[in-house]
């Protein structure tokens, strides 16, 4: 026998449904590869000056990377075409051309997918367009790589699950996730360093506690304090060689404040003392304020048959998950 009443209560229940859209709205996860960034304009824009400037500043070469690798992976996308797989991709460069509009960035997360980043800049015109985007290219660059840090993050996070390294200095600890394929190499008082190894990569990381050299750190303290823990912490082959910072091609270095708390970062190549090994490295530093001393993040890859981006942005990503905790 049909029951009408109740296919009649089913339909009003979808029907109502489709049409309220304050119900909880689900994104598709993004889609892509890291350090990969979508650019969405016409074909005379990207044969252009719009072109040109978007290459410049997200296309460059990457500083401290022993083999040049650009800084994003730019893939081009017609505006016409930009359906379907594009509209989910984790970074997009979305760039409009409209004649009574100011020119100006505006940043957008989860736009289309979740944690994706969408970059969108306006201007009248092509002359504009270019300028804007050479005008804001630092920020469009720091918005990408931030996204991208906190996607690998969560990801890290995730991997590593109730998992963690602990390094103790006196009657304090800081605490780094240790994601699944990292192993411990070793964990004494004030350091510890921990690695993940394939046939072919090294990526690891070693966090030290240490007497400040003066009152504030600056690249040359950071360097020698960075040099200091490389030196003597990580051996070559042999056992008779020792990793360096490579005097041949100069670092960079960056001071900045994230969560209240002021660091100094530095960027370059690392090479064996006495061997033939080497690869790119990133050093961190902050002072713990309620003792005075240096907490110093020390990263570095090597591979040299791969391509080193992201496993160095990887590397990143778990450095800054170092964290202080009560005992």
């Amino acid at each position: 026998m049909r029951n009408y009443p109740l296919l009649f209560t089913l339909l009003m229940v979808v029907t109502a449904s489709c049409g309220d859209s304050s119900l909880t709205r689900t994104l598709p996860n993004v889609t892509g590869t890291a350090g990969e960034v979508i650019v969405v304009m016409d074909k005379k824009m990207w044969n252009g000056s719009p072109g040109e400037a978007v290459r410049e500043q997200l296309g460059a070469v990457l500083i401290g990377l022993p083999q040049p690798e650009p800084v994003f992976k730019l893939i081009p996308v017609n505006t016409a075409g930009f359906r379907d797989i594009y509209v989910s991709h984790r970074n997009i460069l979305l760039v409009k051309e409209e004649r009574e509009a100011e020119a100006g960035v505006t940043f957008r997360r989860n736009r289309w997918a979740e944690t994706q980043l969408v970059v969108v800049v306006t201007a009248p015109d092509t002359a504009s367009i270019a300028a804007t985007i050479r005008e804001n290219g630092e920020e469009i660059r720091r918005s990408v790589n931030d996204a991208e840090r906190e996607r690998l993050t969560t990801w890290l996070t995730r991997s590593a699950g109730k998992e963690r390294s602990v390094v103790t200095a006196g009657d304090l600890r800081w605490e780094m996730v240790r994601p699944a394929g990292y192993k411990p190499d070793f964990n004494r008082e004030g350091i510890m360093m921990i690695s993940a190894e394939t046939p072919t990569t090294t990526q690891s990381v070693i966090v030290s506690v240490v007497d400040r050299p003066a009152s504030r750190i600056g690249c040359v303290e950071l360097a020698d304090l960075t040099q200091k823990v490389m030196s003597a912490e990580v051996k070559g082959p042999d056992g008779g060689s020792f990793m360096v910072i490579e005097q041949q091609i100069p670092v960079s270095c960056r001071s900045f404040r994230r969560n209240d708390t002021d660091y100094i970062e530095m960027r370059g190549l690392w090479t064996l003392e006495g061997g033939y090994m080497g690869g790119p490295f990133i050093s961190y530093a902050f002072i713990d304020q309620a003792t005075s001393r240096a907490v110093v993040v020390t990263g570095f890859v090597y591979a040299p048959k791969e391509k080193k981006r992201e496993l160095l942005r990887q590397v990143e990503a778990l450095m800054y998950t170092v964290r202080k905790v009560s005992q």
